[in-house]
């Protein structure tokens, strides 16, 4: 199994969430992925794997990048909100996909 997209074949929904509020918002800042990640106290490379749906950013890290991309508190209580949300969609997925596995090896 490749590690290429991983993030965005097994979370979809997540990736495409964390794609709409943190990837958008970082470019109507006009922020880089360096200045972000500065801002932010990671690397550039995490930013860059998050963007490309390589890797999903712990909750720790998007704290960080809520923070540093200045989300209200409105904003900030949003995003955990929904990212819950997307989070029970890609699990509620992923467990249809076995349950589909399960019922075609018997």
């Amino acid at each position: 199994m490749s590690k290429s997209r991983s993030a965005c074949r097994d979370f979809p929904n997540v990736s495409k969430y964390l794609e709409e509020k943190i990837v958008c918002r970082r470019k109507g800042m006009k922020l880089s992925q360096t200045a972000l990640a500065a801002k932010a106290g990671v690397t550039r490379n995490c930013i860059q794997q998050m963007e490309c749906h390589e890797h999903l950013p712990l909750p720790s890290t998007m704290f960080r990048l809520i923070k540093a991309l200045e989300f209200s508190e409105e904003e900030a209580a949003e995003f955990w909100i929904e990212i819950d949300a997307a989070y029970a969609r890609d699990r509620e997925m992923q467990e249809t996909a076995s349950d589909k596995v399960g019922r075609n090896d018997g």
